[in-house]
């Protein structure tokens, strides 16, 4: 899913990058490019970053995105948890595979928690992120203690008409420019950046991301985040998803769109809150 992808392409994104830029003296940690390490997964290898010890949360990045999705969580979060952040296959610093959807991605993931020997973490799922960190508690229910399912949708069609018009108009030339000079900076696999774009769009069109039926049998701890001003994901379908699952938490961000990770000061007081009790 794009959300993110199209609130960059917003005129708030003046604002996003006030709120990200660094105060005076402050030590800059270029997250996502940080001597990270390479785990060999299946027929790709997936890049991550490891900050903090404790109890592993792993965070899984919005479409089109890295790492660096999560730049104002890590500092945070590392003081109490330990953080493993992964550019996803065919993003970031991750070498590309051929085709991309959300259950492919899960299944990448779930082999590598597997591979890290992670028998029991949370998730931060932000966007695509949240997706297929519900995917991913669905394959491995005994894994997973909670999941933190920040601006996720269940399928294309519970987009606003706007956010569906995006999704199905998308292309390599409608995105900021950023957004490729960053990927070819970054990626072992520069020249498959227009690849990327349409895979993600094939990806984003698929009728259904997430089985509503499996949603009642989802025992994980589940926090829902959502901006009280995503222009993207209705209201009513994220409190739907609530009511849907057995165990979950439901946290309406005041003033905020969908890239609810950029409200730091709101969100990641959240976040500890909800990882870290029973």
């Amino acid at each position: 899913m794009t959300m993110n992808v199209i609130k960059y392409m917003s005129k708030t994104v003046l604002i996003i990058l006030l709120i990200n830029a660094p105060l005076h003296g402050q030590t800059i940690i270029d997250y996502g490019s940080n001597q990270g390490e390479y785990l060999e997964v299946d027929n790709t290898k997936i890049y991550y970053e490891i900050y903090g010890e404790g109890h592993p949360v792993l965070l899984l990045h919005g479409g089109l995105g890295s790492i660096s999705n999560f730049k104002n969580q890590i500092s945070d979060l590392s003081k109490d948890f330990k953080v493993i952040a992964i550019d996803s296959p065919s993003h970031g610093r991750s070498l590309s595979i051929d085709s991309l959807s959300y259950n492919i991605l899960a299944e990448y993931i779930v082999q590598f928690t597997h591979k890290l020997g992670l028998d029991k973490l949370d998730i931060i799922g932000y966007s695509d992120g949240a997706i297929i960190g519900l995917l991913v508690t669905n394959k491995m229910p005994h894994n997973i203690n909670k999941l933190v399912f920040g601006a996720g949708a269940l399928n294309p069609g519970a987009s606003t008409p706007e956010g569906l018009k995006m999704l199905q108009s998308i292309a390599p030339e409608m995105l900021p420019k950023v957004f490729e000079n960053t990927y070819k900076k970054n990626s072992p696999n520069p020249d498959h950046w227009e690849t990327l774009v349409y895979n993600s769009k094939e990806m984003w069109l698929q009728d259904i991301w997430i089985p509503k039926e499996i949603l009642p049998h989802l025992n994980s701890k589940v926090l829902i985040l959502i901006g009280d001003r995503d222009p993207f994901i209705p209201m009513n379908h994220s409190i739907n998803i609530f009511k849907a699952l057995p165990n979950a938490e439901l946290s309406i961000l005041p003033n905020t769109y969908h890239d609810v990770f950029n409200s730091p000061e709101i969100t990641n007081p959240i976040l500890k809150k909800f990882l870290s009790k029973n």
